[in-house]
């Protein structure tokens, strides 16, 4: 196979603002994060460390780190390799492998590996298979709760990741608000809804206020609550 599936792209112009200890947070709590690998804001610095991210962010510290949306993103899908088992060393050959075959930096976030005619999909789960013991089990994970799309939508000019539902009614997208979580289809942050239900506000007046059904006012707190105690 050759670099030939597509062009290099450029990003889009606004890549999301995230502190490791909410991206770790966010990964936890979205749906299916109980299955995957439990990543802490310790493991999202290391991997970065490692090369996850921009090289200019390797030094960077720990306090002072912020993640683009590609990267939150990229995060989730080494987790559920992690936690099939597949080695950190493992994830970072393949990721070298799939920048190279399709000219992105951020493969694991990009729509070219997830949805094109499952060539390059086809080539990476063969390395997975080749490289590691757990390698049937990481694809099994992918395919059952990443794949095709795994909750995502991607930008038409970059192809790239452009939001994320990371649970019912609950979306991140990196142009909306700086990429915290809102209600999906709405410039709604989730924080507002459950914060203002919580100080006491009924939640027929919210819900009114803000133009939300129930059910999105529900999968707010919701979404909150497990924030907070996560």
């Amino acid at each position: 196979m050759t670099a030939a599936l597509g062009e290099t792209r450029t990003a889009p112009a606004f890549d999301g603002i995230y502190e490791a200890p909410e991206a770790a947070r966010y990964l936890k709590v979205a749906a299916h994060g109980e299955i995957i690998y439990p990543v802490r804001s310790a493991t999202i610095i290391r991997w970065i460390r490692h090369g996850l991210a921009s090289p200019d962010l390797a030094d960077v510290p720990g306090d002072e780190l912020l993640l683009t949306f590609a990267d939150l993103v990229s995060v989730r899908v080494i987790a559920a390799l992690r936690g099939t088992g597949v080695q950190w060393k493992e994830i970072r050959a393949t990721e070298r492998w799939l920048r190279k075959e399709l000219g992105i930096q951020r493969p694991f976030a990009s729509e070219a590996l997830w949805t094109r005619g499952g060539q390059v999909l086809g080539d990476w789960t063969s390395r997975l298979l080749a490289a590691s013991m757990h390698g049937q089990a990481a694809f099994e994970m992918l395919r059952q709760y990443l794949i095709p799309v795994h909750g995502l939508d991607f930008d038409e000019a970059s192809g790239m990741a452009s939001s994320w539902e990371a649970a019912p009614s609950i979306m991140l997208a990196p142009e909306i608000q700086f990429g915290a979580p809102c209600i999906k289809g709405t410039r709604i942050p989730a924080r507002t809804i459950a914060g203002m239900i919580d100080a006491g506000d009924s939640r027929e007046w919210v819900m009114r206020e803000f133009g939300i059904s129930e059910e999105e006012a529900d999968a707010a707190c919701e979404w909150e609550h497990r924030l907070q105690a996560a």
